[in-house]
């Protein structure tokens, strides 16, 4: 299925926005993730070694627990799953100093993941050949507001999410006796608490390309991206959603080909590192695709912002896009 963001057909609020914007009158031209496949591969670059980075604990911990044995980790997936619930078990056993080196190593590879992400952003707001002076200058400019929305941004998940978590997790533990129908209501709270992390999380990155876009600060990123969403809801939440599903997709099926391979030998542990690098570089792309997506719908929504009739919104000049 074709994002409405990509197809100029938005659903919902985003129909009266195109329109009342015809196509390809005063919007500038936005390459496609496609055609920016350099900026893409950097990005892709990071996150896999950000991953195997973060995954080092974890990986050690198993290589502890079966390192000893002929076959390695393929025994982790052998029916039954002996060896693998005993390593869920140790893991439990070492999980404060586990959760601090991933949540360390998590938050560290997060962070300095905001230079790929600016170049990858500075390329995509660019229209023709690049340069490769002009996009590092815009990602430079763009870093120092990059940081601070996306400290802001963390910030309001993790309150968004704790609101939700806390009292949801009492509750279950106070009125359902029965484990299994605790844990069903514990994963439907953990579900519930998703929605608003999610939905900051896709204001996030509407303000983001902004902010690169317009290289403005922070408060006029924010404005921007909020009116986007404001503007076309659905059609915002519908082409984050779609990537997104494909990206987990993907990850499952590289986890899923780990687990076919077995990693016993040579050969299968090169198989299942080529699949789960597949597999990173697909969602990688479709990340990529989103922020390009977001980026013609912050075209959209400003220049249906510019174009609304005096009186019906106050119309800030400060707002309106390139």
């Amino acid at each position: 299925m074709s994002a409405p963001a990509e197809e100029g057909a938005p659903a919902g609020e985003g129909a009266s926005a195109e329109a009342a914007v015809p196509a390809g009158e005063g919007a500038p031209r936005r390459p496609a993730a496609h055609e920016r496949l350099g900026a893409v591969a950097l990005y892709f670059g990071h996150r896999a070694i950000a991953s195997l980075v973060v995954a080092t604990p974890l990986s050690v911990l198993a290589a502890d627990l079966v390192g000893g044995y002929p076959r390695g980790d393929a025994i982790l997936f052998d029916p039954g799953g002996l060896m693998l619930t005993e390593l869920g078990r140790l893991a439990a056993v070492a999980a404060a100093s586990l959760t601090a080196q991933l949540g360390l190593g998590a938050l560290v590879a997060a962070a300095l993941g905001l230079v790929p992400l600016a170049v990858l952003l500075a390329a995509l707001t660019q229209g023709g050949p690049l340069s490769a002076q002009t996009v590092g200058a815009r990602a430079a400019r763009a870093l120092g507001p990059l940081t601070l929305l996306w400290g802001v941004a963390l910030a309001a998940q993790v309150a968004a999410a704790a609101l939700v978590l806390l009292p949801g997790m009492q509750l279950c533990a106070e009125l359902l006796v029965l484990p299994r129908t605790r844990d069903i209501a514990a994963i439907a709270v953990a579900a519930v608490a998703l929605v608003p992390v999610a939905a900051i999380g896709l204001l996030h990155d509407l303000a983001r390309v902004a902010l690169v876009d317009d290289q403005r600060g922070f408060h006029a990123a924010a404005s921007r991206g909020l009116a986007t969403l404001q503007a076309a809801p659905l059609a915002a939440a519908w082409a984050w959603a779609w990537r997104g599903a494909l990206a987990v997709v993907a990850l499952a099926c590289g986890a899923w080909a780990i687990h076919l391979a077995g990693v016993g030998t040579g050969p299968r542990v090169a198989a299942a590192f080529a699949a789960q690098l597949a597999a990173l570089a697909v969602a990688a792309y479709l990340r990529a695709s989103w922020l390009a997506a977001a980026l013609r719908l912050s075209d959209r929504g400003a220049l249906t912002h510019e174009r609304t009739p005096r009186g019906a919104v106050a119309t800030a000049p400060d707002d309106a896009a390139r």
